[in-house]
């Protein structure tokens, strides 16, 4: 089997452009194609069923780690959670910081969260299509 270029199945392929094929032949320091979530569970979802997979938003794991580790048990079917497992996986929070040489610079410009904003809304209102899941467009984010 083989995969369609993800910018065939991206609802408006000019968003996409060659974007990741672009990416891949270069080293960016600034690595927006890691964002394109949707470009990249399509080119999965053309190889595999869309129920084998689970799909998790790292602030709603970070906000409830224990609900969260729960459906992934109960997907993979592990059975339930021990509490020692539980106390575990809930003992250190879930984050998603700066690298350590970064930290040093401060907040996000919010002109750069609004550029990050419209840059990524075709593919998160895409993801958000596909997963039929409105939180992944992160309209509120």
């Amino acid at each position: 089997m083989t995969c369609k270029p993800a910018r065939e199945r991206i609802e408006n392929p000019q968003e996409a452009g060659d974007l990741t094929a672009r990416w891949s032949r270069q080293d960016l320091s600034v690595r927006l194609q890691v964002g394109l979530y949707a470009v990249y569970l399509l080119d999965w979802l053309s190889v595999f069923d869309k129920q084998q997979f689970l799909i998790l938003r790292l602030e709603d794991h970070a906000s409830n780690v224990k609900y969260t580790m729960h459906k992934v048990f109960q997907f993979l079917n592990l059975g339930p959670l021990s509490e020692k497992q539980e106390a575990l996986m809930t003992k250190s929070p879930a984050s998603n910081a700066r690298r350590p040489e970064d930290r040093n610079l401060g907040p996000m410009w919010p002109i750069t969260q609004k550029i990050l904003r419209d840059f990524y809304r075709p593919f998160n209102t895409r993801l958000a299509q596909v997963l039929a899941d409105e939180a992944f467009a992160w309209k509120t984010t």
